[in-house]
């Protein structure tokens, strides 16, 4: 058998059932080729919430702020605030951060891990407690705006939820989080 007759067993079917493999196989990868060129785009950010969980405790004058910083995230710690019944509490107690270059405010000290900060106060039964602060996702390239929450606490209070927050509901508990 010659090539020429080889070449005449195939059937103009069979060549264009397998030209149309080829330009199905070559869409494919040009299809990949685009996706990978293409920057993916950063995940959105996180509620202030889970970014910054954050519960308050009160025993024996002393009011504690406890902050789970999620991964990929940092608190900025000249942005604490502290307010007991509307004033300002002057002293802070806040551990040493890590300092960071910060695109937006240059060399700052940072928090990346959880942290807690305390301030004393008079005992006076129940108080409403207010805490600022403000944050940054490195992983959504976001930083948020200064963030408040309220806090009822009657002596004694452990591990109080801010006001703000609405309560968890089983769904949000599956929901897959950055940290996982």
């Amino acid at each position: 058998m010659t090539a020429s007759s080889h070449e005449s067993a195939t059937t103009p079917a069979v060549r264009r059932a397998i030209a149309g493999r080829g330009v199905a196989f070559l869409s494919m990868l040009l299809v990949a080729a685009v996706a990978f060129a293409t920057p993916s785009q950063p995940p959105a950010p996180l509620p202030v919430d889970d970014a910054f969980a954050v519960l308050v405790n009160m025993e024996a004058g002393k009011i504690t702020a406890k902050f789970d910083v999620m991964p990929g995230h940092y608190l900025y710690r000249d942005r604490f605030e502290l307010q007991v019944n509307g004033q300002p509490v002057g002293a802070l107690t806040l551990p040493k951060g890590k300092t960071k270059n910060d695109p937006t405010f240059g060399r700052v000290e940072v928090y990346e891990q959880p942290m807690a900060l305390s301030a004393v106060t008079k005992p006076a039964g129940s108080l409403t407690v207010r805490v600022m602060f403000q944050g940054c996702s490195e992983i959504a390239g976001v930083c948020y705006p200064p963030t408040q929450r309220t806090f009822a606490l009657a002596p004694g209070a452990k591990d109080v939820r801010p006001n703000e927050v609405a309560p968890v509901s089983l769904g949000s508990q599956f929901r897959k989080q950055v940290s996982q």
